[in-house]
């Protein structure tokens, strides 16, 4: 096991913000030791501003975003921690918040080496490659208030230094209009350099009205759906119209039935999706909650099954009046994996379409978890652990906002 992080001073009386030193007037044969501790910022407003999701024709102007990542470009982009997306924010606007964290031996130095170093960073994702701010394209800012929030824009953490300190990061919370219907893609990874401190990154997306694709490791992640949800949010309404409109004889609902793959919405794959993977080793906690009545398919699997003695469940609670397990992929002795439809609409419909959604968990496995400095204790270098691996679509099951019960919040 690794010890606390810890600083050796030569020369310095210091004192630590866990715990007092006994003497002052160290020398270089009696090194004195301060331990250092996590520190987390509050939540900040890094940009507030302009998002409008469709041109003045009601043609999305905006179809992508991406948030957080998990690969190091340069070794300064990793955000380590929460991803938050709250799709009740005001009409056409867009707020950024982050809340950084670190390990050092007291405030000023969590200020000083980590805080202020760690910014927004917002640019247009088909730019390449991230670089630092000074070597981007002005156009492709997406904090530019002079310009409208651009099309295929990632919200990264930027680490404004040499290299970004191994326990640093930030959490990120972004708040969107209900009417963005289009894809988000959502990355996060865990922050376990310290034994007495793993702390996950999880993911919480509340009144999702559209597409997300989110992977994660062993943290939690919580989707909340929108109760206005349909099985396919970026549809334009005149293809909805003719896909559920069984009382106009024009329509193809009408002639072919509801929902018929013959539609404009079914025919051209304009379904909506939510991808939530844990890929190996992980083993992620994963719940969708949907209204009762959407149309959805449903594959949820935890890829390695039963481990020894740990069991993850796949379950589908008061969701679905019409929930058919797929015969060729449905083994009752197989509880850790269902694939099937839920509520699907007609004869007409295709089977396996709707709304998809997919919860993959790859490993169902004791994960150990410190989410707050306020829960850490230096002494315990192997903090309780729970089960994780489990998936869950549900129908009520996460009330209000979930993401104001994320765990460490």
């Amino acid at each position: 096991m690794k010890p606390a992080s810890h600083v050796v001073l030569t020369s310095l009386c210091v004192l630590s913000s866990s715990a007092t030193l006994a003497a002052c007037g160290g020398t270089n044969d009696n090194p004195q030791i301060v331990a250092q501790e996590p520190f987390r910022d509050q939540w900040r407003v890094e940009h507030e501003g302009d998002f409008e999701p469709l041109d003045d024709e009601n043609v999305p102007r905006i179809t992508s975003l991406i948030i957080g990542t998990p690969d190091p470009f340069g070794d300064n982009f990793l955000n380590r921690g929460d991803v938050i997306v709250d799709f009740t924010g005001e009409t056409g606007r867009i707020k950024i918040e982050l809340r950084r964290f670190t390990f050092a031996n007291s405030e000023q130095a969590a200020e000083d080496d980590a805080f202020s170093k760690l910014d927004l960073w917002a640019y247009n994702a088909n730019t390449g490659s991230p670089k630092r701010p000074a070597d981007m394209e002005e156009d492709a800012d997406c904090t530019d208030d002079a310009e409208a929030w651009l099309d295929g824009c990632a919200i990264y953490v930027y680490y404004d230094g040499q290299s970004q300190l191994e326990r640093a990061g930030a959490d990120i919370r972004v708040t969107l209009p209900p009417d963005y219907r289009e894809e988000i893609e959502i990355l996060t990874s865990d922050n376990l350099i310290e034994d007495t401190y793993p702390n996950h990154g999880n993911v919480c997306v509340n009144n999702l009205n559209g597409n997300a694709d989110i992977t994660l490791e062993n943290g939690i992640a919580l989707v909340k759906m929108s109760p206005d949800v349909t099985p396919a949010p970026a549809c334009a309404e005149d293809a909805y119209y003719d896909c559920t409109a069984v009382d106009d004889p024009a329509t193809t609902a009408a002639m072919k039935g509801l929902w018929s793959r013959e539609c404009p919405c079914a025919r051209d794959l304009a379904m909506g999706t939510v991808s939530i993977e844990a890929d190996a080793p992980y083993a992620a906690d994963i719940t969708i909650d949907a209204p009762r009545e959407l149309w959805a398919s449903i594959t949820a699997e935890n890829q390695s099954g039963n481990m020894e003695e740990d069991v993850c469940p796949v379950s589908v609670m008061d969701y679905g009046s019409d929930f058919v397990p797929d015969d060729s992929q449905f083994d009752p002795n197989e509880p850790w994996r269902l694939i099937g439809d839920a509520n699907r609409p007609s004869d007409a419909a295709l089977p396996g379409g709707g709304f998809a959604m997919k919860l993959i968990s790859a490993a169902c496995a004791p994960v150990a978890s410190v989410e707050s400095p306020k829960e850490w204790d230096p002494d315990n270098t192997d903090p309780d652990a729970e089960v994780r691996g489990n998936l869950k679509v549900c129908s009520g099951c996460l009330e209000g906002n979930p993401c104001d019960d994320l765990p460490g919040d």
